[in-house]
């Protein structure tokens, strides 16, 4: 199943011991979207395989996520793999990832598709020159953020196994809203107990 925000709120509204289920109720969807935001940047628990046209020698973050459902930006970059049509049926190759330093010292040639590629502020950049007339395919390996809910009903992109973090981090927010430190500090180190778990999986998965 895939958590709505309500169910997550309700949650955290429970181990505040809010048995109406109506306190910090005005706050709860911003706190919310704050939590999916910082969760998926420092685990990148949410993950796309996105296919994308390349039309220059690079290709920044912003206009691959304008391209996935429910993505506000990218976190990094796994993978970056070469469609090639050119031929008979289609060959997929995985580009090597290189140092941009090795990548600035590769030789400007007017190569239509590229051999490699690098990451650098933001951008995948390819070992290609860039008055080049080119037009390519790849498909891209990806730890999205996603887009803020706009109603409690709508669903998390967060897999469901990190639920419990958004039920502390939620907590979080309205014990520092009441000025308690200590029950918000309490939520907090939960919280980072179960960030620092996901963030491990999913390195781990990213550098694979």
């Amino acid at each position: 199943m895939a958590y709505t925000a309500s169910e997550i709120i309700t949650m955290a509204q429970r181990l505040l011991v809010d048995v109406e289920d109506d306190a910090y109720l005005d706050d709860m969807l911003s706190y919310f979207n704050e939590w999916q935001r910082r969760f998926a940047t420092e685990t990148q628990c949410v993950q796309k395989v996105e296919p994308t046209s390349v039309r220059a020698d690079t290709y920044s973050y912003a206009d691959l996520a304008r391209q996935i459902d429910d993505a506000s930006d990218l976190v990094d970059v796994a993978r970056v793999e070469l469609i090639d049509n050119s031929g008979v049926g289609t060959a997929i190759y995985p580009l090597p990832k290189s140092e941009l330093s090795d990548l600035k010292t590769l030789p400007l040639t007017a190569s239509i598709f590229p051999t490699r590629y690098s990451l650098f502020a933001k951008q995948i950049l390819f070992d290609l020159h860039s008055s080049a007339d080119v037009s390519f395919v790849i498909r891209v390996y990806c730890s999205i953020i996603p887009n803020d809910l706009t109603s409690t009903d709508a669903t998390t992109l967060i897999p469901d196994q990190w639920a419990q973090a958004g039920v502390h981090y939620l907590c979080y927010c309205a014990r520092i809203s009441d000025r308690d430190a200590n029950l918000a500090n309490g939520h907090f180190a939960e919280y980072e107990a179960i960030r620092m778990q996901a963030a491990l999986l999913y390195k781990s998965q990213m550098e694979a």
